[in-house]
């Protein structure tokens, strides 16, 4: 009777062998590849979706913010800059969007979206159809996983000063010098302070001119006469504060605007029946220099550097 008995029990033991090894493969084995993926799908973090007015379709799209901010770098910088340039502008893009969403700001024009693709309303923004139309092969597609690896690597990661998420405003080139954040708006921000930028030197829009006949500058300005133009007063950083043509101020950031001026730094020459402008700088000035950026990356500052060089005493945290 022993024996048949001990029989059994090897025969039990043998019998369950092959239902234990269908259980490791069938449950064990997905569970230690999802452990150990990489793959965003697999990813327990929450990222939050962006409501985006398209405008070159006309429509609102509903994405991930890290797909948001994959078509920012697309659209707002050159793709063929070095990887910290475009991780810098990935964490500078994130943090403008995230700080909207927080603060629940919207379009004016269309108030269901927090973003808008059009570059006037904030931060510009394109498909990769867009994209890989305007960058065709395979080098297109080289480009593409750049960007996307820039996103990838800073997934989450947000500027904050005083635990709050940072107005990440950035501009393509400085000129040599960033600016003050309430010499161009009204608000001063702590860390939108200027400082100085040798880095940006090599960009094609470090310095520029601008001509214009002196009966259009006239007409453009609504005066009689543009003879007696002359900069009234500059901010410290060299941008033109105050102007004053035939008894009538302008701000320089007026001046800019109504002339299509690449900045507001700027010294103005009359010759012969012209007005000729020298322009320093591309852009407002303010917050982070995009070939700044990419001048640091090229002698080895990593992109949190760069982030902390051009927006001041702040801290970079993974918030999701």
């Amino acid at each position: 009777m022993r024996t048949k008995r001990r029989r059994r029990k090897r025969a039990r033991g043998r019998s369950c062998l092959p239902l234990t090894i269908l259980f490791l493969v069938v449950v064990g084995l997905p569970a230690l590849l999802v452990r150990s993926c990489t793959v965003p799908f697999f990813s327990p973090r929450e990222i939050p979706l962006v409501n985006l007015w398209d405008a070159g379709q006309q429509k609102l799209l509903s994405i991930t913010l890290e797909e948001y901010v994959q078509g920012v770098v697309a659209a707002e910088m050159p793709a063929s800059f070095d990887l910290e340039a475009l991780k810098a502008q990935a964490v500078a893009a994130r943090t403008y969007a995230y700080r909207r969403i927080q603060r629940d700001e919207r379009i004016p024009e269309h108030p269901e979206a927090h973003l808008s693709s059009d570059f006037q309303s904030g931060q510009a923004w394109i498909s990769w159809d867009t994209f890989l139309e305007r960058n065709r092969g395979s080098a297109g597609l080289i480009l593409q996983r750049k960007i996307r690896n820039a996103v990838r690597q800073t997934m989450g990661i947000i500027a904050y000063y005083d635990n709050e998420p940072i107005l990440a405003v950035y501009h393509s080139t400085s000129g040599g010098r960033t600016e003050n954040s309430e010499h161009y708006w009204s608000e001063a921000l702590a860390y939108l302070c200027s400082v100085e930028d040798p880095y940006s030197i090599n960009s094609p829009s470090h310095y520029s001119t601008a001509t214009i006949q002196l009966t259009n500058l006239a007409k453009v300005l609504e005066v009689e006469n543009v003879n007696n133009f002359r900069v009234v007063e500059r901010y410290p950083s060299g941008r033109v504060k105050t102007v004053e043509v035939d008894e009538k101020w302008f701000s320089g950031r007026e001046i800019r605007t109504r002339l299509s001026l690449r900045s507001t730094w700027f010294t103005a020459e009359i010759l012969g029946n012209e007005m000729v402008f020298s322009v320093w700088g591309y852009g407002h000035g303010v917050g982070m220099s995009q070939y700044g950026a990419q001048g640091m990356a090229e002698a080895g500052y990593g992109y949190e550097e760069i982030l902390q060089y051009y927006y001041q005493g702040i801290e970079l945290k993974e918030a999701y």
